[in-house]
């Protein structure tokens, strides 16, 4: 395995101490004295593979009154969104919710549940809305949104962690608030007391993440996963489009596949970590059912300009300081950035070099590392630029090996005839008689071959390549079964002609 798969890697420090409360389903399995005679042919507990189990305040959101249910890993904590029906009126009438209730989410891996861990969640109610019904003969619809509970992470407090790195700064926070800790890194180069002035615990993880620094070619994020980890994430080393596809542990079972299979069927080792559009892939955990590009460069554009200088006045050298943050790429030979404006006849047009914004910071005195006032524009700017593009995309199953921040190389094949004349179309060829990228297509094994398009699909270059997983979402809509749905984020693209 190359060092920059092992730094890609995301690994556990501390394990999630967090007590949740009880979740306990009806044996109707076994078979055995305690199943009180019931008996189901497709097991509680298998079923929550595809439709997820949900309680609020104990009310149990049976599947056919689950109208829509989604959970987000996209922000600093996971969110869930969920609309049901009271059909009986028991939710209304004996267990609408009071303040401190709670909703209880599980969802099983398909997997091996040592190697891929099922999803079990509190989320604290936010906001129940009646969204229908109410008349006395139709009954009431809710749409209640909720967040990962976490005690104390909104409590302020005073406190610090006197002369250590962000990185173990964080740790600290982790186990206070009885959380996991993971990174894909094993140090920063920030060492200094950090204070939380009366502020919340949220807030106060988020600043320390702010003015976290290690090196000018690192920036960071953090997030808690749907697992309870604090995770610290350096960002840059996943944007690599350098590189052969890696292998992992994986999971492609069928979306169709039968209830009653066993929990690890479908689980493979050193697959390569690939999705695809591919028609003979439909129905897999690693088939795209939809694909839909996102770019928002102008807008981020506009508010951040494309180079931001930090300005402060720094009280140990006596001197007024002001240098700028040049978001970071790759320049992948033979690929483009699509985050740096436009190029014409070989030169850069004129926003990118004059588009500047800054940003004074105030002082910086010996109370904080070196780097604290440029590491906050460093790390704001960048992870500002990567969402200038990406892709959203569909998977019509769970595939438990997609996780948050993770590289993950995406093939989208074209089926129109008008898109693969486009692509495959003599006059896209470059000089020397060279075939383009855009004139590939896909064999049945999903390898690439270099025809000139057949019933498989035509490789779209532009849009295949390596992206970074920014965002998951577990979602169910009447009538299917659970699917997900991922955020990606990517730099750079190959040229189209």
């Amino acid at each position: 395995m190359s060092e920059s798969i092992v730094e890609r890697n995301i690994l556990t420090i501390i394990e999630p101490a967090i007590e949740l409360d009880p979740l306990e389903i009806f044996d109707v399995e076994s078979g055995s004295d305690n199943s009180m005679g019931a008996e189901m042919k497709e097991k509680p507990s298998k079923v929550s593979s595809y439709i997820p189990l949900v309680r609020v305040n104990n009310y149990e959101l049976q599947g056919d009154r689950l109208n829509f249910f989604s959970l987000k890993n996209d922000g600093f904590y996971p969110t869930c969104k969920i609309i049901f029906e009271d059909v009986d009126g028991f939710f209304t009438a004996r267990f609408y919710p009071k303040d401190g209730d709670i909703i209880q989410v599980n969802i099983r891996s398909q997997g091996d549940e040592t190697t891929f861990k099922p999803i079990r969640i509190d989320f604290t109610i936010v906001d129940i809305k009646p969204i229908g019904g109410g008349g006395g003969q139709e009954a009431n619809k809710y749409m209640v949104l909720g967040r990962m509970f976490v005690p104390n992470l909104f409590t302020e407090n005073v406190e610090y962690e006197e002369d250590v790195t962000s990185f173990d700064a964080l740790l600290n926070i982790a186990e206070k608030l009885k959380l996991g800790y993971a990174s894909n890194i094993e140090e920063t180069a920030d060492q200094m007391t950090w204070t939380n002035p009366n502020d919340t615990t949220e807030t106060w993880i988020q600043d320390i993440v702010a003015n976290s620094y290690l090196n000018d070619e690192t920036f960071f994020t953090a997030y808690i996963d749907p697992y309870y980890y604090l995770t610290l994430v350096d960002v840059n080393r996943f944007f690599s489009q350098e590189g052969a596809i890696e292998a992992s542990q994986t999971f492609s079972q069928n979306a169709g596949d039968n209830f009653s299979a066993e929990g690890a069927d479908g689980q493979e080792d050193n697959f390569p970590n690939y999705l695809s559009n591919m028609i003979q892939m439909q129905g897999g955990a690693r088939y795209i059912s939809k694909h839909q590009m996102v770019n928002k460069s102008g807008e981020i554009s506009k508010a951040n300009g494309y180079k931001r200088y930090t300005q402060y006045w720094d009280l140990n050298a006596k001197e007024w300081v002001s240098e700028f943050v040049d978001p970071l790429t790759n320049n992948t030979p033979g690929m483009i950035p699509a985050t740096k404006g436009r190029i014409i006849d070989g030169e850069v047009e004129g926003p990118r070099n004059d588009q500047v914004k800054y940003k004074y910071l105030g002082t910086q005195g010996d109370n904080v590392h070196p780097e604290f006032q440029y590491s906050t524009v460093l790390n704001y700017q960048n992870i500002t630029e990567i969402n200038k593009i990406g892709m959203v995309i569909d998977l019509d199953t769970v595939n438990p090996a997609l996780v948050r921040y993770s590289r993950i190389y995406v093939q989208i094949l074209e089926y129109g005839s008008p898109v693969q004349n486009t692509l495959l179309n003599p006059s896209n060829r470059e000089l020397e008689g060279e075939q383009t990228p855009q004139t590939r297509s896909s064999d049945e094994t999903g390898n690439d071959a270099q025809t000139s398009g057949n019933q498989n699909g035509v490789v779209n270059e532009y849009l295949t390549g390596f992206y970074v997983i920014a965002g998951v979402e577990w979602i169910l809509t009447k009538p299917g079964v659970l699917r997900m749905r991922l955020k990606l984020q990517r730099r750079e693209f190959t040229p189209s002609t």
